[in-house]
């Protein structure tokens, strides 16, 4: 009988334990962009005539980034990301950031004493024929002058300007960046699916025929590191 259960406990122990079920979050931001100086549409009008657009007027931003210790409450693995976004005679919003490289298996929260607006998503950013990145993002959006002291933020010197367009649900965005060199990028916030990707995937292959270079490097990476402060690191998008 005593044997019987020892090896009843060595087989169950045998049995692999199912790893929890981890939930993909429901939205993504599907993105290409690129560098026009390496060809392709050489500026956002190009860009908005190329997909059809009428004469459209632009949002213009200032984006700027901040160093900070990470909050309490942080996710484990996660890049910390602060971006200060200041639109020309409108409001200014902050939004902080984990980025991962897999989606969270359990809840997480944004820092306290700030009402906060939390939203998550995959982003997306494909970077050649049925090759695309893909990066877990979950976001702490605030709108206000300035970060709340208890992020203890320190702003980066540099920013980035940028002009927004909007048209037939895709974002066209064109950067100038802190050293001076330009950033093209068209987004979509759609479903998290792959019927979705595809779709995305047939604009980019119509943008690499007009010459369009696609890159893999990110907005955060390139709009946060200011000239004097060297070469980048890798971040988020």
């Amino acid at each position: 009988m005593i044997g019987d259960l020892v090896l009843a406990t060595l087989l169950a122990s045998r049995i692999p334990v199912p790893e929890p079920s981890v939930a993909e979050p429901a939205r993504a931001e599907y993105a290409v962009r690129w560098d026009p100086s390496e060809g392709g549409l050489r500026d956002a009008r190009a860009l908005l005539v190329f997909l059809g657009a009428p004469e459209l007027p632009g949002e213009i931003y200032e984006v700027r980034y901040f160093d900070l210790p990470r909050p309490d409450g942080t996710p484990a693995n996660s890049t910390v990301i602060l971006r200060q976004r200041r639109r020309t005679g409108g409001r200014t919003e902050f939004r902080l950031k984990y980025r991962l490289d897999r989606p969270l298996t359990g809840p997480w929260r944004c820092p306290g004493g700030s009402p906060f607006e939390k939203k998550e998503e995959v982003d997306v950013s494909v970077v050649g024929p049925g090759a695309s990145n893909r990066v877990y993002s979950y976001s702490c959006d605030l709108a206000r002058e300035e970060p709340p002291r208890s992020l203890s933020a320190v702003p980066k010197k540099c920013t980035s300007h940028v002009a927004r367009y909007a048209y037939g649900g895709l974002k066209i965005e064109e950067w100038t960046l802190p050293g001076g060199g330009k950033q093209l990028e068209v987004s979509r916030s759609a479903p998290n699916d792959g019927e979705e990707l595809r779709r995305f995937e047939q604009l980019v292959s119509r943008l690499r025929e007009r010459g369009v270079r696609p890159s893999s490097r990110s907005k955060t990476e390139l709009g946060s590191q200011c000239p004097e402060e060297g070469p980048p690191g890798p971040s988020g998008r």
